[in-house]
């Protein structure tokens, strides 16, 4: 476009050139505004007229904690998964419902708790089966070793009966009988003897044939015989058939009493068998049966149900370090809380309190609770103070120490729900009549606080010593009195206001001691 054009053209797009005008216009603000920023500072002089003056008068200091919490209910009944291992959410409550007791709140998937139920069920028919069978085979086992053990007691007493009446009554008898034999026999020769002799007398004389006299030698040989005969079975009773018979039967008695002592401990072995068969089936009834009842109790587990009247929280809402939400398909373990029914008829706020801050609190203090959405304060006191600090934000900040403070609400508003934001305001102390300046006109360096006190056109650091504060004003309790103007500073001009004074800021001894702080920062490091 030619010089010669451009007339034109700005003619042709007046609305054009109006925007261009305050483009211009803007820019040299701009402009202006930066140079004033990079021109040299004023003196401190000018620095004390520019600021803001604060006239230093005693004022009531109220000092309060004001701290951002939640609500929470006072009593809460948590509801754990009772199944072993991981469990599947088939269906839950919607969050938020009000339950009231014995109303199901979730179910879990128990398809393979049912089928462990029906093996485990089978196997306890068996169980139980075993057990009866063992319990009639210890019985007849019992009536066996009874029969068994009295045939052996019978069999072992007729042998001593027979030793007995062998010894006393068949032995001496035989005795008996063979010597009254011998003697007969005896007898008999001699009558023999008398009458060979006779015989031989009278055949001499003619009297008897020698038939006769033959005769009679053959009855003294066969008197001779039989007394041979008597006396060798006498010696033969004696000497080896007594002998004989009394080893024979007291063998048959020691051997009968060896076989009571076997019958007894085989009928011990065998009833001890029969037992411990009994006791081992009756242990693994005990355990299927255990089992069984587990098993059953899990599977009703699976149907979680309300203990009591209440609101549905989940307990991955109330859990910080929870990773998976509690819903429908998620996988819970044993023991991990499901669901929490808070009782919303009494709640409190919870917060948590800086460890500097907690040692001035004590329970039963009162406070003010601002209940998001509630449009009045509620009054409240301290419930509880933790014993240990809250350690949930270690890892991010290793180096805060909160205490968890419980404040009971005197009167918990109509559908409150736990989880609702609030802001708690305790009080701690009323300071009547103090001198009393705004956090902002203190200036920190290291342990040393300094406020900038107006001397006609400029302002000088004085060295100060603080008391309590609360989140606006903190007290001086020396170096400043009623009626002198001090500075309120803006970021970085305390620093500058010292070292135009010359005074010179040492290095830090540990991390951040000795640096000098900002008003909002002087305002985080005051204590009460």
């Amino acid at each position: 476009m030619s010089v010669a054009a451009l007339p034109q053209w700005l003619a042709g797009n007046k609305r054009q050139t109006r925007v261009w005008l305050i483009v211009g216009a803007v820019i040299a603000a701009l402009a202006g505004v930066l140079y004033m920023g990079f021109s040299p500072k004023d003196e401190p002089g000018v620095s004390a007229i520019s600021a803001q003056i604060y006239e230093v008068t005693p004022i009531d200091l109220e000092i309060k904690v004001t701290k951002d919490g939640e609500i929470q209910a006072i009593n809460n009944i948590d509801v754990n998964c009772q199944v072993e291992g991981v469990s599947t959410i088939t269906t839950i409550v919607k969050e938020g419902n009000s339950v009231k007791k014995g109303d199901v709140l979730l179910t879990l998937d128990s398809t393979q708790i049912r089928q462990k139920l029906e093996d485990t069920s089978l196997e306890l028919q068996k169980a139980e089966a075993d057990v009866s069978n063992a319990t009639e085979m210890l019985e007849i086992q019992k009536n066996t070793n009874a029969t068994s053990l009295e045939s052996a007691q019978v069999t072992k007493s007729l042998a001593e009966l027979d030793l007995k009446q062998y010894e006393e009554g068949t032995y001496p008898q035989q005795l008996v009988n063979a010597q009254t034999e011998v003697v007969m026999d005896k007898i008999a020769l001699n009558n023999r003897l008398e009458d060979l002799d006779q015989t031989k007398r009278l055949y001499v004389k003619g009297f008897v044939t020698a038939a006769d006299r033959n005769k009679a030698e053959l009855d003294v040989t066969t008197a001779q015989n039989e007394l041979a005969k008597s006396e060798t079975a006498l010696k033969i009773l004696t000497d080896y058939t007594h002998q004989m018979d009394m080893t024979a039967k007291r063998s048959a008695v020691l051997q009968n009493e060896q076989g009571l002592n076997r019958t007894q401990r085989q009928n011990a072995s065998n009833l001890a068998w029969r037992s411990s068969d009994l006791t081992a089936k009756q242990q693994s009834y005990v355990v299927l049966k255990r089992r069984y009842d587990r098993l059953k109790e899990q599977f009703a587990a699976c149907n979680v149900t309300a203990p009591a009247d209440g609101m549905v929280v989940y307990g991955s809402t109330t859990d910080r370090n929870a990773q998976n939400p509690i819903q429908e398909g998620a996988q819970v373990r044993e023991r991990q809380l499901l669901i929490r029914l808070p009782d919303t008829s009494a709640m409190k706020a919870v917060v948590r309190i800086h460890e500097s801050i907690v040692s001035k609190l004590k329970e039963g203090q009162r406070a003010s609770v601002r209940i998001v959405g509630i449009p009045q304060p509620v009054s409240a006191s301290i419930s509880k103070i933790s014993v240990l600090a809250d350690s949930s934000n270690r890892w991010w900040n290793p180096d805060l120490r909160e205490y968890p403070i419980d404040l009971s609400l005197d009167a918990t508003p109509k559908d409150l729900k736990p989880g609702i934001g609030a802001t708690v305001e305790i009080m701690v102390d009323r300071l009547m009549q103090v001198v009393a300046v705004p956090l902002d006109a203190v200036y920190t360096v290291g342990d040393d606080r300094y406020v900038f006190v107006r001397n006609g056109e400029d302002a000088r650091p004085v060295k100060v010593k603080v008391g309590a504060n609360n989140d606006t004003h903190v007290q001086i309790t020396d170096g400043l009195s009623v009626g002198q103007s001090i500075m309120r500073l803006q970021a970085g001009q305390g620093r500058e206001l010292l070292e135009k004074a010359g005074i010179k800021m040492g290095p830090a001894t540990k991390p951040g001691a000795g640096k000098p702080q900002t008003a909002s920062a002087a305002r985080r490091s005051a204590t009460l």
